[in-house]
C-alpha cells in the first residue's frame, strides 16, 4: 500500500489532485495526491510515477516521492512493489 511508504500522521488523508499519462519511450504514469489533515489544512504532496517498461506490460519501477507543504522532500523512494 502507498501509505507504508510515506511519513503521514493516521488521521491525515490523501486527495487525488492529477493523473497524467506520459507517452514517452518508457510509458510513464503519474498520479499525484494533496496531504490533508484532519483539520483540513494542507500539508503537502505526494507525487507516484508509473513507469512501465517497453518490452514489458507490466510495471518496471515506482517512483514515490513526497513534500511537506513548502515544498521540501520528505520521502524520495524507488520501488518494484505498492
Amino acid at each position: 500500500m502507498l501509505r507504508d511508504y510515506l511519513k503521514l500522521e493516521l488521521s491525515d488523508s490523501l486527495v487525488a489532485t492529477c493523473q497524467k499519462r506520459l507517452r514517452n519511450r518508457g510509458q510513464e504514469e503519474v498520479t499525484e495526491w494533496r496531504v490533508v489533515s484532519a483539520a483540513g489544512q494542507d500539508k503537502g504532496s505526494v507525487r507516484l510515477c508509473d513507469k512501465l517498461g517497453t518490452r514489458r506490460s507490466w510495471p518496471v519501477s515506482y517512483r514515490i516521492t513526497q513534500t511537506d507543504s513548502h515544498g521540501k522532500v520528505i520521502v524520495d523512494c524507488l520501488t518494484d512493489t505498492l
